[in-house]
């Protein structure tokens, strides 16, 4: 019996240990999110500037090969984006402050 309990709470101690490094993980993994409308589409610099909903900021969002684009969460592609289009980007922000997109889902005018 003894050994039973020193065994249910070593698994029970592992499990608190581990159980926040793996939150901690699970919130760096969180992606950036760019959502607007598109001004700008420039495909020799892979580049797409968005006006954001309140239409006072704008972003740079890079893509890439790995970019899956979607149009109404259905598959798309590069030339569903264009100027007017409303956009959902999500990615990571890189050192100069633009999104690379992992997903660029173009969606209809609201």
């Amino acid at each position: 019996m003894e050994r039973r309990l020193l065994l249910a709470l070593t698994l029970l101690l592992g499990a608190a240990l581990v159980a926040p490094a793996t939150l901690a993980h699970a919130q760096d993994n969180k992606e950036d999110r760019v959502t607007g409308t598109v001004q700008l589409v420039t495909k020799d610099t892979k580049t797409i500037l968005v006006t954001g909903e309140a239409g006072n900021t704008q972003h740079q969002v890079v893509y890439d090969a790995d970019t899956k684009f979607t149009k109404d969460n259905k598959p798309g592609s590069l030339d569903d984006v264009s100027n007017g289009k409303r956009v959902i980007c999500l990615g990571k922000l890189n050192d100069k402050g633009q999104l690379m997109a992992k997903s660029i889902d173009v969606r209809p005018a609201s």
